[in-house]
């Protein structure tokens, strides 16, 4: 599968920190995923993946399909508040 990064999904990352490589990472590299469908504006179906960077700041990266086997991301944002409890005690339930 492969992961198109708009520049402005870059832009965003960047200024919350996030350097294009831990979204690469936590998209194809070890670890484990949480996947959780949403819903982005207008009601369109988009896919949230959960997990954690190398450094283990837990990220959420929201992606649309492009074609059978690519993806746009379209949201990168650092996991806090009510998210991040269901977040970790699913990573509790699954190790």
């Amino acid at each position: 599968m492969g992961y198109e990064i708009p520049e402005w999904a870059l832009d965003v990352a960047a200024r919350l920190g996030i350097a294009p490589e831990e979204i690469t990472r936590l998209l194809t590299g070890p670890g484990r995923r949480w996947p959780r469908p949403v819903r982005g504006t207008g009601g369109l179906p988009a896919l949230m993946i959960i997990g954690r960077t190398g450094a283990g700041q837990p990220l959420a990266v929201v992606v649309r399909p492009l074609s059978q086997w690519d993806q746009q991301v379209v949201g990168v944002t650092p996991v806090t508040g009510g998210l991040l409890a269901q977040f970790e005690q699913w990573e509790a339930d699954h190790e």
